[in-house]
């Protein structure tokens, strides 16, 4: 791959961008951003990280394998309309991290037969660690996949998966680890309920969570069964789950997820022709 290209320079495009540097899977000049109109933001990325920032639409497109949009859903028109005016290349692949947007939307703004890729990475990307799920456009072919899942295969785990199925992607891993860390939160605010230091918490803690991930990741067991494994009758493990149980926390994660799902088809609904 020789060049990317981001139209959008917000929290996950520098996510992907540090992921990608640290996977030196190109050099970061040849990671290219601009934005709508935030040169301030522009600039703290150039210096942070060394990637080519640009007002010149042309110069951003060029000769780029995979032009990213990762703006706000609601700066998407404009810059699809942009992009036409642009006249991208062809073959080159749209690759739209928004979420809600279906990929028949982007095409509608493109030209004919020009590849779209729909992505739902998280902001795990930074650390070489990202959940991704990526479905195809009508245009977009096994190479074309194959580019795109190479990309995000730099910055962790990626999936192939249906369109129809990535709102229920978007509520589980890509807004997975606000979850994850409002669970964190919680136990901190426990931990210190019950007396224990912060420091000594928080290390205890992550080593839980990273412990259990991996204990999961490496186990044939499923992760009722691997609960069920340490939750011995009678015992501590099962006084506390027992309160979870009286607090309905499994249904307030089911409506959690629901909402999220049901949030991200209403964003497409907003985008749809």
């Amino acid at each position: 791959m020789n060049k990317i290209a981001f139209i959008g320079a917000g929290a996950m495009a520098e996510a992907l961008v540090k992921g990608l540097i640290a996977a030196e899977q190109l050099p970061a000049k040849d990671i290219w951003l601009t934005n709508h109109a935030n040169d301030e933001r522009l600039q703290e990325l150039h210096a942070a990280y060394g990637v080519t920032v640009t007002r010149d639409q042309t110069d951003l497109l060029k000769d780029a394998d995979v032009i990213i949009l990762s703006m706000k859903p609601k700066d998407a028109e404009a810059a699809l309309t942009s992009l036409r005016a642009a006249k991208i290349e062809p073959g080159q692949i749209v690759l739209s991290i928004l979420a809600g947007i279906h990929t028949s939307f982007l095409e509608s703004y493109l030209p004919a037969h020009q590849p779209v890729v729909r992505a739902m990475p998280n902001t795990s990307a930074t650390i070489l660690e990202a959940a991704t799920a990526i479905a195809a456009g009508v245009y977009a072919g096994n190479e074309e996949m194959k580019v795109v899942s190479r990309l995000f295969g730099t910055v962790g785990e990626t999936v192939e998966v249906k369109e129809e199925d990535m709102d229920a992607v978007t509520a589980i891993s890509g807004s997975g680890p606000a979850y994850l860390y409002y669970m964190m939160e919680a136990l901190e605010e426990a931990s210190s309920q019950v007396g224990l230091d912060e420091t000594v918490s928080k290390q205890l803690l992550i080593q839980t969570f990273k412990g259990a991930a991996k204990m999961l990741e490496q186990s044939d067991l499923t992760p009722a069964q691997l609960r069920a494994n340490i939750t011995s009758a009678g015992g501590t493990t099962a006084a506390g789950i027992s309160v979870l149980e009286e607090q309905g926390v499994k249904a307030a994660m089911r409506a959690c997820v629901k909402a999220a799902a049901d949030r991200s088809k209403e964003m497409g609904q907003a985008f749809s022709k």
